[in-house]
Formats: structure tokens, C-alpha cells, sequence
């Protein structure tokens, strides 16, 4: 038979009887839906071109191993043999496949894939439209055990999905790719009205990456006659979209398009109702049987053998179903009986008799069944963050602080997973905040990337176990260096991702110029685009976002916070004895904070005879750098820099200085500046990024021009000029930090943001 790639095979019997309660008349139906079996696969081995896609219910394949369908077939076949002597060389050829086959049909579809024949597509166990079931166990059932059953019997790992009747709603593709799938299939119409970014591409993916592949109910077969003929384009010559287009070989190859598709399925084209009125009807029924389902997987002292009972009492009662009956007495009872304790009652034995399948060993629901006590616990948030304290490298770590006892403040529960420093220990609660600490699984790997991997490999695996234990109910994720594991969570549980960017690559070296800054700009990317709300903390911060990165979630500016009060009720043994006032200044010793700016300013005071001191706090990869530029421009009587110093001294030096100075080239936001406000102190600031939000020009601080020695010395010289200038500048930083940056404040604008997200979440039907 020559390559049919534009057919898809929809076998007619694609719901087979799985209930025995007349054996004869059972023994009739798996005859008849043997034959129906038997011709697809003959018919499949005579392909010699593209495999030819079959959407099977893998319900048929429980059925093939039944001692009752196998005497059936074999007593059918033993028929054919004796009765038909004119074919008798062809029966005796297939009952000796039947043989290979060890009796097994699914050994059959089995070969058929191994050789290229035929993909085999799995499908949901009923025939309901997965868009119309209520609760997440509902779709569960449908999805998760019919993949099990294909890769049980079949031994792939199926990359297709066929739903019932196209029908596609946003959300049914989280299910799909929790269980593996890579892609699906929409009506055409769906595809026709959806909203893409290349109306020209053949396939669309989800949000989420799931490919939805067009088709036309012209190129699905349902096999009637064993024979599969090839499918003609349209009367006008128009070509038919989707799978009719394109070979098989490239269903997942080819390019696709990022498009929002609303609900849709295959006949809406031509009005046709999706299900008839009466069959709506029994709708009510399944939705009840939903619920009781999920209401006992939470349920205390769950007995398994019931609930899996209880599970195939679901499916056989919407298969059993008729256009204006569905009889749910089977599934009720069980349920009585499972609540009552009695699993010795002689209904449940004879159910689990009549209605054996799916097996019990294939009716495990991973993640369907969350214990009592973890249903109990209160919604938590799971915050992943590369720093928190004892281990601060920069900003960040007081940030993830500070929001986090804030969010504890206002009822939240927060659990952070964050890298383990050498002195930390690996769990502890502080301030209602439960903090988890895990090391890298090389923590001494020296390459910096490999040991952010390895990082984000033991946040995954302890997640998991986190996640089996707590009612995490959504992750906050800070910055790229945790995108990994944010991602694989967030997919892996379908749980919403919250991702606060603080800084970008692009904007911390001005651009991007090496391999390492690429592959960060890379996890950037990927990191924004999963992320169903990102937070950033200004204006300008948003901009840059929108600018460097593409993705779909909804933005929101929260700036940065200080503990206004805590800071400004701190008192310091830390004697701060310099002989002549001082500015202060402190971060990260890197090019992008701008020090050098301020050495020059300083340079250039000395020269004009202004003796004043700079004490310049904080560590990082150009320190030593500054030191010795301090030493080759004569500065050493002037500019000090102390190294890393303690909150304690650094509030000491806030208090006794003249002013704070922040010099930076690129700044999203600038904690440290508001804490310099808390003190009652100006703020002397470049004009850029975040900090031109917090400074306003000779009202709450001053401003100068970034990279500008001459620009810094002048409004530095004013401040000598004015003393009482930098008191008065200080009280308004006060009063402005504290009715915009307080930590309550950015708290509650957090909360808002997790509510929204969280509902959301509900409305898609997602959880």
C-alpha cells in the first residue's frame, strides 16, 4: 500500500465494553470488536510509506490481555479456519500472527510502531469532551490513566494526545504536558479564529508549549471496510489545514506559532452541537461523580482497593452511558460503600469481578491524593532565591528578607529554599518565616554556570519533597539564577509562577558581549516567558523588561521597601571617629556601581583644597582595583574602603555622615538608598534606572549626571557649602520613604499580586 499521509484512522469501536455482566453477550462484543481490530491491522501492515497516525482508547488494550476476549478472538479465528476453505491460506497466515502476537492484540500495535507502520495516538478512556468535566481529578482520570495504560501495553512514550472531539479549552494543555504529551490536535475552525503571531504557520502552540496541530473531521477514517484510502483536497483547491497538509514526520518539526485558542471543536464550524441535549442532560451526573471522587481522595484513612474500584465505576458509568441515560446506582453504592468501612459487602466483591479494568496496578493517580493533614495546612507560597541571610552578596538578600517576614506579618505562609552558606543551617523557622537551605550537588564546582545547575537541580529534588509535605499553593521565584527549578516546578505541579526580576544582564554590563552573558540572558528569557506575573520595581525597570524580553504575563511595579522603623529606632555602640566629616557610600564592588566615578569626584575636591573623607563599604571582584586607584591618584589620606562591614557599623557610618552617595551606571532599584532616607540623611545619586524614582532633585535628595566626575564634585561642593542643606533634604527622604517604600505597603501590593494570580488560576480550571 503506498503512503497515505494525509489519513488519520479513527477506529469506530474506540469505547470498548469493559462491564461482564451477561458473559455471552460480552463474549459477542469482543468478537465483533476484535474483527473491527484485526482489519485495522491488517490493513496497517500493509503500509510501506509514512506511519499512519491511529487514535486508540487504550481501554482496548486492558481488554486484548482478558481471558474473555482472548477465547473470544481465538474461537473466531478457529472459526475462520475451519469455515472458509477458499481464504483457508490466509487464515492459517494470520492465526500464525496471532500466535507471534501471544494472543495479544497490543503486541500487535506494538510491532506496528516498531516497524513504521502506524503512530499509535492515545485518547481520553470516554468519550466526554475533557472540556466539560468540573474538577482536575475528572480530566486526571481521563488523561493520566489512559497514558499509563499506552505506555503499560505498548512500551512508548506516546508524544501525541488525541482529545475527544478536538475539543480544546486554555488549560487541558497543563495536563497534557504534566503527563509528557508534546502535542495535540484542534479543529480547524479553531485554528481558523484563533489569535496568532504568524497567521501563515501551519501548527500553534499554547502559552505553555503545547503544539495544537489543525485538522478536519475530512481526514479521519473510522475504518470501516479495512481498507484505507487517501483523502482529496478541497472542491476549490484549497489545501486542508493541519495534519492533511503536512507529513507525519513533521507534526513536531515543523515551525509553529505562539496563538491564543479559545474553546473550540471539531463540527462548531458547522453549528453542530458538541454533545445532543439529552446526552447535556447526564452532564449533572458526571459532575457529581467528580466530586465525590475528589472528595474522598483527601479523605482520611483512604482505602485504596475502594477508591480504585470507586475510579472504575467512574469510567464504566460514562461509557455505559446512552443519549438520555447515564446509570450512576454502581458508583453511588461504592461510594457508600468505601464511606461505611465495609469492603467485605458482597456488591463491592462482585463490582470488582464484573468490572475489572483498568487494573489496579494502572490506577495510581499520582498527585490525584493529597493526605488530610497536608488538605488541612494553610496556602503557602514557595519562595526560591539564590541569597538569604547569613549569605548576602547583594541586595537581594535583604530584599527576599524583608518581603518575607512581611508577608508572615500579614498571615501569609512562606517557605524559602535558598542556597546553604557555610555557617547556615539547613532548616530553621525565623520570624514565622520556615526557611530551607540546600547545597549544590557539586557545591565546589568552579564553573559558575554548571554550579547554578547543579543548584537548581537540589532545589527540584528538595521541592519535592517539600511540596509532598506542605500545601504549596503557588512560587515566587527572584531573579535568573533560579529559573531552572522554578520552571520545572511550575510545569511539574501546575502550580502559578511569580517571578521578581531585579536586574538584567543587558543592564548590568550595558549590553551583552560574552558567551556567559548570553547563556544569562538566555535563562532570562526563559525564566519571563513562564511566568504567569512578573514584578519589577520601577518604571524604568518595567521598560527595560518589556524591551529585552518577549512573554504574555501581566507586569506590576512594586518598588523596593526599607523597615523604616526598625532602622530608625536602631542605636550603635560603633564609635565612628573620623577627624573631619565624611560621605558614605556602600555596595557591590563592581564596575556597575559607579566607584570609580566617585574617586574622581573625590580627586578633584582634594585638588581644590576640600578636605573631606569618603568611606567607601562592601566587597566584590574590583576591590582590590579601587584600592590601588585610591593609591595611584594620591588618595589614601581621603578614601577608604573598609571592605564588607556589618549592618551594625554600616548603621553606625549612616548616622554620622554627611550625606549617602550612590554613583551607580546601572541601578534597577537601590534598597540602601531608602535605608539612607530611614536615617535622616541625603542622597546623592546618578540619574538613572530606579534611583531617579526614589531621588527627587532638591527635594528628597540630589541628582547628578551618571559617569560624571565634574557633575558629582558640584553638587557634592553644595552640600559643603549648606550643611544645614542635607538635614533638610534628609526629613523630606523621610517622609516620602515612609508613606511609598514601607515593607507593609510592598507587602500587601505582593499579596495582591498572589491573589490575582491564584484566581486566575481557578477561573482556567488549572488546579
Amino acid at each position: 500500500m503506498s503512503n497515505r499521509q494525509n489519513v488519520m484512522i479513527l477506529p469506530r469501536f474506540n469505547e470498548p465494553a469493559i462491564e461482564m455482566e451477561d458473559k455471552k453477550e460480552y463474549i459477542v462484543k469482543c468478537s465483533t470488536l476484535f474483527k473491527e481490530h484485526l482489519n485495522l491491522i491488517q490493513a496497517l501492515k500493509e503500509n510501506d510509506g509514512e506511519p499512519i497516525p491511529v487514535i486508540l482508547n487504550p481501554l482496548a488494550l486492558c481488554l486484548f490481555s482478558k481471558e474473555e476476549f482472548i477465547e473470544a478472538a481465538d474461537e473466531y479465528l478457529q472459526g475462520m479456519l475451519m469455515g472458509n476453505k477458499e481464504e483457508k491460506e490466509k487464515w492459517v497466515r494470520i492465526y500464525s500472527q496471532w500466535l507471534n502476537w501471544e494472543k495479544k492484540l497490543s503486541e500487535a500495535y506494538k510491532t506496528l510502531m516498531d516497524d513504521g507502520k502506524a503512530i499509535i495516538i492515545p485518547t481520553a478512556l470516554n468519550s466526554i469532551p475533557l472540556t466539560h468535566y468540573r474538577t482536575t481529578i475528572g480530566v486526571e482520570v481521563q488523561v493520566k490513566i489512559s497514558i499509563g495504560i499506552f505506555k503499560e501495553y505498548l512500551g512508548h512514550e506516546p508524544e501525541f494526545f488525541w482529545l475527544p472531539q478536538a475539543a480544546y479549552l486554555p488549560g487541558i494543555d497543563l495536563y497534557l504536558l504534566k503527563e509528557g504529551i508534546k502535542a495535540s490536535f484542534i479543529s480547524s475552525f479553531s485554528c481558523k479564529f484563533s489569535e496568532k503571531e504568524n497567521e501563515e504557520a501551519d501548527i500553534l502552540h499554547s502559552p505553555r508549549g503545547l503544539k495544537l496541530i489543525p485538522v478536519s473531521s475530512k481526514i479521519l477514517q473510522s475504518n470501516a471496510g479495512g481498507s484505507i484510502e487517501p483523502i482529496a483536497l478541497d472542491d476549490d483547491g484549497q489545501k486542508l489545514l493541519g495534519v492533511a497538509a503536512l507529513p507525519v514526520k513533521d507534526w513536531l518539526t515543523a515551525p509553529s506559532t505562539l496563538a491564543r485558542i479559545g474553546f473550540g471543536y471539531m463540527g462548531m464550524e458547522e453549528q453542530l452541537p458538541i454533545m445532543k441535549d439529552a446526552e447535556m442532560k447526564n452532564l449533572r451526573k458526571i459532575h457529581g461523580m467528580e466530586e465525590k471522587l475528589e472528595e474522598l481522595s483527601v479523605a482520611k484513612d483512604i482505602n485504596a482497593a475502594g477508591f480504585k474500584q470507586l475510579t472504575r465505576e467512574f469510567i464504566a458509568a460514562i461509557q455505559g452511558m446512552s443519549e438520555s441515560f447515564l446509570d450512576d446506582s454502581a458508583f453511588n453504592r461504592t461510594a457508600s460503600i468505601m464511606m461505611g468501612g465495609d469492603m467485605e459487602d458482597h456488591f463491592f466483591h462482585h463490582r470488582k469481578k464484573v468490572n475489572p479494568l483498568p487494573s489496579d496496578e494502572l490506577l495510581e493517580i499520582p498527585g490525584s491524593k493529597k493526605s488530610a493533614q497536608i488538605a488541612d495546612k494553610q496556602d503557602a507560597v514557595l519562595i526560591l532565591s539564590w541569597e538569604y541571610p547569613p549569605n548576602i552578596i547583594g541586595g537581594l538578600s535583604r530584599h527576599v528578607y524583608d518581603l518575607a517576614n512581611n508577608l508572615v506579618k500579614k498571615g501569609k505562609q512562606v517557605h524559602v529554599l535558598t542556597a546553604r552558606s557555610k555557617d547556615a543551617v539547613a532548616y530553621e523557622t525565623l520570624e514565622g518565616v520556615t526557611i530551607h537551605r540546600v547545597h549544590p550537588l557539586h557545591p565546589y564546582e568552579e564553573n559558575f554556570f554548571k554550579w547554578v545547575f547543579d543548584l537548581n537541580q537540589s532545589f527540584v529534588q528538595y521541592a519535592h519533597e517539600l511540596i509532598s509535605q506542605e500545601k504549596i499553593t503557588h512560587i515566587h521565584a527572584h531573579d535568573w539564577i533560579v529559573s531552572t527549578s522554578a520552571i520545572k516546578l511550575k510545569e511539574f505541579y501546575s502550580l502559578p509562577l511569580i517571578t521578581t526580576i531585579h536586574a538584567t544582564e543587558h543592564g548590568r554590563n550595558q549590553g551583552i558581549y560574552t558567551e556567559l552573558q548570553q547563556k544569562i540572558h538566555r535563562e532570562e528569557q526563559l525564566l519571563v516567558a513562564a511566568s504567569d506575573h512578573l514584578i519589577v520595581c520601577s518604571e524604568h525597570m518595567k521598560e527595560e523588561v518589556r524591551s529585552l524580553f518577549t512573554f504574555d504575563a501581566p507586569i506590576e511595579v512594586i518598588p523596593n521597601g526599607v523597615e523604616l522603623e526598625r532602622l530608625g529606632q536602631m542605636t550603635t555602640d560603633q564609635s565612628i571617629e573620623e577627624g573631619r566629616p565624611y560621605f558614605f557610600s556602600i555596595g557591590r564592588m563592581v564596575h556597575e556601581k559607579g566607584f570609580e566615578t566617585l574617586i574622581r569626584a573625590a580627586s578633584l575636591l582634594k585638588r581644590d583644597g576640600h578636605m573631606v573623607s569618603f568611606i567607601i563599604a562592601g566587597k566584590g571582584p574590583m576591590l582590590d582595583h579601587y584600592r590601588q586607584l585610591v593609591k595611584n591618584e594620591n588618595l589614601d589620606d581621603m578614601v577608604f574602603f573598609p571592605g564588607f562591614i556589618s549592618d551594625e557599623k554600616r548603621n553606625g557610618y549612616l548616622k554620622s555622615c554627611l550625606a549617602v552617595i550612590f554613583p551607580s551606571l546601572y541601578e534597577p532599584f537601590g534598597i540602601v538608598a531608602l535605608e539612607a532616607m530611614a536615617f535622616r540623611k541625603a542622597v546623592v545619586a546618578s540619574e538613572t534606572g530606579g534611583l531617579k524614582s526614589i531621588v527627587k532633585h532638591e527635594k528628597t535628595g540630589l541628582l547628578f549626571q551618571p559617569d560624571n566626575d565634574s557633575d558629582l564634585y558640584e553638587v557634592l561642593l553644595s552640600l559643603l557649602h549648606d550643611p544645614l542643606k542635607s538635614e533638610r533634604l534628609g526629613e523630606f527622604g523621610l517622609k516620602m520613604a515612609e508613606s511609598m517604600f514601607s515593607w507593609e505597603r510592598i507587602a500587601d501590593q505582593t499579596l495582591h499580586v498572589y491573589e490575582d494570580v491564584l484566581l486566575q488560576t481557578k477561573v482556567e480550571g488549572l488546579r
